[in-house]
């Protein structure tokens, strides 16, 4: 997966949590839906570990592009 596909998927997941706190919101104040609202809160959790491991994976690509760009510089100024 490429960098461009893993900030798509980022923006897809951050829109998705969105609209669940939007929905966690809504709901919270009402007794009868105390399950749902504990329910949707644990499918954030797993979203936002998603998210966090999305946005290691991109740190980690933009590291390994500097390194290698970096390389190349220094095997350019050899020459």
């Amino acid at each position: 997966m490429n960098g461009l596909q893993l900030l798509d998927r980022l923006r897809e997941t951050e829109n998705k949590m969105m609209h669940l706190h939007r929905a966690i919101d809504k709901v919270s104040g009402e007794p009868d839906f105390k399950e749902s609202v504990s329910v949707l809160t644990v499918v954030v959790r797993d979203y936002q570990q998603q998210l966090d491991k999305m946005k290691e994976a991109l740190g980690n690509m933009e590291i390994s592009f500097n390194q290698n760009s970096q390389s190349g510089e220094s095997q350019q100024q050899r020459h």
